[in-house]
């Protein structure tokens, strides 16, 4: 429990970690970036229970107090601070700063867990940051966050940063296969979660995933068949799912990749969405390969305009005129 075993795919920065430890040249402040669910909190978990660990091992014991109080959750000396509306400069007063000038209760150091620490505002920034230049040597800090890119320089410059990656889909399959999913759902899961365990155990069973995986299927079996004044009508409906308008493009993406490898080998095997061939069939019936493809270009290129905060009603409207156009 709380240990490095549970990471995957992010040993380098496992390595650096246990460095740090053995060499005695513990930084004061770490960030932690990465996707939600990608599994950051769990090595955050791991490293604090690893430098208060009574044995002083590159790893935690996992039997002494403070491993079992870190365990149980009850450690009097780690702290987490989090905010779902966002970290606001009283959290930053309030439960770091009015904190860390007093010693530890039990162990050699006080841990602060911030999560989504990227989405402090500036003045919550600023206030930790004059936290974070001058520390007492008995504090530590662990940043969670998302995107680096929107600390100060100040804060970034101070801290040592990790970048977590995703696994690879196979060993994400393997993972969930492992925790129970057939082949097939273990396979769909890894596709739409992008290596990121965390997402992909919160897909599996998710009845609003299914709805939006059963909606974005009929309109690519449907898409055909639009004419300009049902494009519209489709556009409009999408308004209601504008918040997984990503998740949409997505399955949209998938879906006529699947048709594409069906239409060039026709072996059902490569296909993510096996258990819809029928439905892949007909969209192989009403477009032809080079249609195939380019609804798959289209489509990757709406999702690099919604990244780039694109206009929603123009990118949808200019993705489904992209499909139907010969």
């Amino acid at each position: 429990m709380n240990s490095y075993s549970d990471i995957l795919n992010n040993e380098l920065i496992i390595n650096s970690l246990k460095a740090a430890v053995k060499n005695g040249r513990v930084n004061h402040a770490y960030i932690f970036d990465g996707e939600k669910g990608i599994g950051k909190t769990s090595l955050a978990k791991a490293f604090a229970k690893t430098l208060n660990c009574e044995k002083g091992g590159e790893e935690a014991c996992g039997e002494c107090t403070s491993c079992r109080t870190f365990d149980d959750g009850n450690n009097p000396d780690i702290f987490y601070i989090e905010n779902e509306k966002g970290i606001k400069v009283d959290d930053v007063r309030l439960k770091i700063n009015s904190q860390i000038m007093t010693r530890p209760y039990t162990n050699r150091f006080k841990i602060f867990i911030i999560k989504d620490a990227d989405m402090m505002n500036v003045q919550a920034q600023n206030a930790f940051l004059k936290t974070l230049e001058e520390p007492p040597e008995f504090v530590k800090f662990l940043l969670l966050s998302t995107n680096f890119n929107r600390f100060l320089v100040t804060i970034l410059s101070r801290c040592v940063l990790f970048k977590l990656r995703p696994l690879s889909q196979p060993q994400l399959c393997a993972l969930l296969i492992k925790k129970g999913f057939t082949p097939y759902e273990a396979d769909t899961a890894a596709h739409y979660s992008n290596g990121v365990v965390g997402r992909a155990l919160e897909l599996h069973g998710s009845e609003e995933f299914e709805n939006l995986s059963r909606f974005a299927l009929d309109l690519c079996v449907r898409m055909k068949s639009l004419d300009l004044i049902d494009m519209y009508k489709e556009t409009d409906a999408l308004k209601d799912k504008k918040d997984q308008f990503d998740t949409l493009l997505q399955l949209m993406y998938y879906i006529f990749r699947d048709a594409l490898v069906y239409k060039v080998t026709s072996d059902p095997d490569r296909l993510i969405h096996s258990a819809h061939l029928s439905e892949i069939q007909k969209i192989c019936a009403d477009f032809s390969q080079r249609r195939l493809t380019k609804a798959c270009d289209a489509i990757e290129y709406a999702r690099r305009r919604r990244a780039a905060n694109g206009n929603f009603q123009f990118t949808a409207e200019e993705l489904f005129y992209s499909i139907k156009e010969k």
